[in-house]
């Protein structure tokens, strides 16, 4: 029992019980989703691509990333009769510049904003209204180290015409560089997300945009545009279109590009911070309308989960670091210890699935989940500050993250 100035006294191992309650209860919260998502994946039925052969544009922001330049042998190849690359290219680099004009000709386009504000979203907004005098029916947007197979574009158009959906959601097969511990982890990783986004949207849980590879419909999408504010505008389109009552996406983990693997753990933890800080920013500005919109239960709590994925950080720094600090001795053991293998299953389980979707043997899986719960740690304070910057503040920056390809 300790006492605070006003003459309270705070029993120190109430209090410890509570917090360890907090704590479990978000766990319990967060956990119960991440498996239900995994074990809810079923692999989408193939498709026979047979396309209207309707004009497409591939978008591709780049800003001084040399990934384009290895990838645009692999937009060219691609299998299709009405197409073309449109580069938005807000590099400050002369010579990447100079390179990057090399590869103009009658598919590729590229264009330079006059003044490059607004981020992603901005060069994306400047392609959509740049697309305005001749419009195309559908577009694509790509990473600068996105390398589509060549029946990409048949397989993507004959989906969104399929599904009659606003946005068809592909999968960043991060094959690229994807060597050692880091790598093998991040393409696990990888495949566990589009695994659970696809539960997710099995189950009627509110699926989202998590960026590219997408086809879009391009009028819908120029009406909707993007949120130059943002750093996640992917999610933040997402949470916009659920607030109209006008989203239609559909989740394929099967319409995949290979992509490069963030160039080491730094920059892999500068683009967790990026996401957990705009993923929760965005969240506070539209939770409101989208609590008070007609979407499903299902849908809405499918979205808070995703919106408040964030919290896991403090909860779980909190859980490992401050509790036994603070308080030693004081936590229930046996609950703790039932609570630590509890996450390992829940956590550890989609992971595992992800791997073997990638084809790891049972070796590079525990490998990957070593790893896993290892760099788990290494990132409680940088997810911590993460998501309480995006509960506080507006201004965020936005980085390009290096890669291995």
């Amino acid at each position: 029992m300790t006492g605070l100035g006003g003459g309270w006294a705070v029993d120190t191992g109430v209090l410890a019980l509570a917090l360890f309650i907090v704590s479990l209860g978000l766990f319990l919260f967060f956990g119960f989703f991440f498996f239900l998502f995994a074990w809810k994946f079923h692999p989408s039925a193939p498709v026979q691509p047979n396309p209207n052969p309707e004009p497409v544009v591939i978008i591709v922001p780049v800003k001084d990333d040399p990934s384009i330049l290895n990838a645009l042998s692999f937009l060219r190849a691609i299998d299709y009769p009405s197409y073309r690359v449109l580069i938005v290219d807000d590099s400050r680099d002369r010579g990447f510049r100079t390179d990057l004009d090399q590869h103009r000709d009658g598919r590729v386009e590229i264009l330079r904003r006059p003044v490059a504000r607004g981020r992603k979203a901005g060069a994306l907004n400047f392609a959509l209204e740049h697309l305005a005098a001749s419009p195309p029916k559908f577009v694509v947007i790509l990473d600068a180290d996105h390398r589509p197979g060549p029946d990409f574009l048949a397989q993507a158009v004959t989906l969104i015409e399929q599904t009659r959906a606003d946005c068809v959601e592909g999968y960043q097969k991060h094959d690229i560089g994807a060597k050692g511990f880091f790598g093998m982890f991040y393409r696990a990783g990888a495949a566990t997300s589009i695994r659970n986004l696809k539960g997710q949207s099995n189950l009627g849980f509110g699926a989202y945009f998590a960026g590219a590879p997408a086809i879009f419909r391009y009028e819908w999408l120029r009406g909707k545009g993007f949120d130059e504010t943002s750093i996640t505008e992917d999610w933040e389109l997402t949470l916009r279109a659920y607030g109209d009552g006008t989203f239609k996406i559909a989740v394929r983990e099967d319409l995949s590009v290979s992509a490069a693997v963030p160039r080491n753990v730094g920059w892999f933890i500068r683009q967790q911070i990026r996401w957990t800080e705009g993923i929760t920013r965005d969240f506070r500005k539209h939770v409101w309308r989208l609590i008070r919109s007609k979407l499903s239960i299902r849908a809405k709590v499918g979205l808070v989960h995703q919106g408040l994925m964030g919290l896991q950080g403090p909860a779980l720094f909190l859980f490992w670091l401050i509790l036994p600090t603070i308080f030693p001795g004081k936590l229930p053991f046996l609950s703790m210890v039932g609570l630590f293998v509890a996450l390992g299953i829940v956590w550890g389980w989609p992971m595992s699935q992800g791997a073997r979707f990638e084809g790891y043997r049972l070796k590079q899986i525990a490998s990957v989940l070593v790893y896993a719960f290892l760099l788990s740690y290494a990132l409680l304070p940088t997810g911590t500050y993460a998501f309480l910057s995006g509960l506080v503040r507006d201004p965020s920056r936005w980085t390009v993250t290096k890669r291995r390809g």
